[in-house]
């Protein structure tokens, strides 16, 4: 192992320190548990086989069988003339700055509706074949895909009790894609042929890869042909099988089995060049402070503003029948009306600015207080979480108040708000012990991680009609980390849905040691490319990933220890790494709103 591989291992290890097992210790804890299963694995098999064999019979003079749960139908399909590039990189961020801030296309697509007895909603979504294959120049994919039509049923909630009406959760078609394994090794070598000859490259741990072949070589090593992406394209090569597995499971230690990875359709936003800064509530109230941002940013070459909508209280910026129907306490503090900020908007746009929606969705203290029959709470006392903020959080799980931010989102986009930002997009930091105690308000056995890409399946559709793209913030950590950290943001799942992953990768959130870094904070340019360079890697794994826009650092964080101070210098360093890896597009924080004066590129 050289030493490049060495320090990048102790980093990982550094980064993910939050972890109870080490990935290895996972992955031994896996194989025990399938050592034990071996005997269940055979009688299931034995099972099925038989059952084959008697339906076989049953059905062979002329029989028929009806399902009740859906029907499938192969319809002619075409490829996509105009395809989507694809992504770059991403940032994290808890609080004192608070922000959760080439070959042919398969040539049929499949048409599923799935319904069921209860009252629901239908979700129909346009996506792609999971047979696409890449160009790529300068970090931007360029899928060739052709549609498919995916219907998902989300069904209607009752409003009056606690629980969703979810007797099988959300159904959807997450289709296990069986030609898609993971690398569990640690630098796995990939050789050009059989005989292993020469290693034309390495894969890290967790790497997705498509299964083309297998063999064995005299020795009796089996091999497998895979098919992966990298920065200039795909690439072909051999691994040894026994480094490759079906499961994330045994890499991340967690179910993810039922997410989907089906390709998604994206949209483009409006302009490719956003340079923005974020602006809460408070700081847009009139159209007097408003034409002051506007000056701002004429003077410093500023073209997006990112503006609260529904912020880290739970309250609206302008009054929308969402908050009306699901939380009415939210709009007494609205500055405006629909036609008043409709107004605002139509002059922002004349003045070449890009306006972004952000909606805070589960950190949502009003909306918990409203229904605190649905509110995350502690099983023996009844009392509301509070978590490190100190406020009532909601349940990510709750399909109530999916509508609510879906909802508050449509509304944004038919003022005319270019593009929807979804912040707090997952559950709160809890421990293990925390996690017994409360009462998370779980439907069915829906993990984290598939609750979060379900919201924002949802999302998307109900969106669709207004064609403007729905962007997520999410921690930074979540590109180097393997699994969902914890909160539901498992990378992969959350880039094939939405069109813009804005990962806040601010220097000052990561652990000293991250990156090999003393002191990340104290460097603003390798941070960030290091950070994005995960981001980049981690959107080779997925057919449709979204394209990557960080937010970065625009605040002196005077908490760590060794930080330093982030001036003019230090913001073109975090822009410039971005650059350098082909990333032209970027977000800058600050809770306070005190941007620098300066020239931003």
């Amino acid at each position: 192992m050289t030493i490049r591989n060495r320090k990048s291992e102790k980093n990982y290890e550094k980064v993910n320190k939050m972890y109870k097992l080490s990935q290895q210790g996972k992955l031994m804890v896996e194989r025990i548990r399938k050592t034990k299963l071996k005997v269940s694995i055979v009688a299931a098999v034995l099972f099925i086989v038989s059952s084959f064999i008697f339906f076989s019979l049953l059905f062979s003079e002329g029989g028929s069988f009806k399902s009740t749960k859906f029907t499938l139908s192969a319809t002619p399909n075409t490829v996509d003339s105009s395809p989507t590039t694809n992504p770059l990189p991403q940032t994290t961020s808890t609080d004192t700055e608070n922000h959760d801030s080439e070959g042919t296309a398969d040539d049929s697509s499949v048409s599923i509706n799935i319904s069921d007895d209860s009252s629901s909603t239908l979700i129909e979504l346009t996506q792609v074949s999971t047979n696409n294959l890449y160009t790529a120049t300068n970090n931007e994919i360029e899928p060739k895909v052709a549609t498919t039509e995916l219907s998902v049923e989300i069904p209607s909630q009752d409003t009056n009790t606690n629980q969703s009406l979810m007797p099988e959760e959300i159904q959807e078609t997450t289709t296990t894609q069986s030609q898609y394994y993971y690398v569990n090794q640690f630098n796995l070598s990939v050789f050009d042929s059989p005989e292993m000859n020469k290693v034309k490259d390495t894969l890290r741990y967790g790497t997705y890869v498509i299964k083309l072949s297998e063999t064995t070589v005299n020795n009796g090593t089996n091999l497998t042909k895979i098919e992966y992406n990298t920065k200039s394209g795909k690439s072909v090569g051999w691994v040894r099988s026994a480094s490759l597995t079906d499961s994330l499971k045994s890499i991340t230690g967690e179910d993810y089995e039922e997410l989907s990875f089906i390709p998604m359709k994206k949209v483009e936003a409006r302009i490719s060049d956003v340079r923005g800064i974020y602006l809460t509530r408070y700081s847009v109230p009139n159209k007097t402070k408003i034409n002051e941002w506007v000056s701002f940013a004429k003077s410093t070459n500023i073209n997006t503003f990112v503006i609260d909508v529904k912020d880290d209280d739970g309250f609206m910026l302008f009054e929308t029948d969402a908050a009306s129907k699901f939380v009415p306490e939210a709009n007494k503090r609205a500055f405006y009306t629909k036609d008043e900020i409709k107004e605002i908007l139509t002059e922002l746009k004349k003045q070449g600015i890009y306006v972004i929606a952000r909606i805070v969705c589960f950190k949502d203290p009003s909306y918990a207080r409203a229904h605190p029959d649905r509110a995350l709470v502690y099983k023996d006392t009844g009392e509301p979480y509070m978590g490190i903020y100190k406020v009532p959080w909601a349940s990510a799980y709750d399909r109530n108040l999916w509508e609510y931010n879906a909802s508050v989102a449509v509304e944004a986009a038919q003022v005319g708000f270019d593009e929807i930002q979804y912040d707090y997009v997952r559950f709160p930091e809890l421990t293990k012990e925390n996690r017994q105690r409360i009462n998370l308000r779980q439907v069915g056995n829906e993990s984290f991680a598939e609750a979060i890409q379900k919201f924002l399946i949802y999302s998307k559709k109900k969106l669709e009609p207004y064609n403007i793209p729905l962007a997520v913030d999410i921690f930074g950590l979540v590109s180097t980390a393997v699994d969902d950290v914890g909160i539901g943001q498992y990378w992969e799942a959350i880039s094939n849905v939405v069109d813009y992953v804005c990962p806040m990768i601010y220097p000052s959130h990561y652990a000293n040691g991250s990156f090999g870094l003393s002191v990340p904070d104290a460097y603003p340019y390798e941070t960030i490319y290091r950070a994005l360079e995960d981001a980049i890697r981690r959107n080779l794994n997925i057919p449709t990933p979204a394209k990557i826009r960080p937010w970065l650092q625009s605040f002196t964080a005077t908490w760590v220890k060794g930080h330093i101070t982030y001036g003019e210098e230090e913001i073109k360093k975090q822009i410039q790494a971005a650059r350098d890896l082909g990333i032209k597009e970027y977000m800058l924080w600050n809770a306070s709103n005190r941007y620098n004066k300066m020239w931003y590129y």
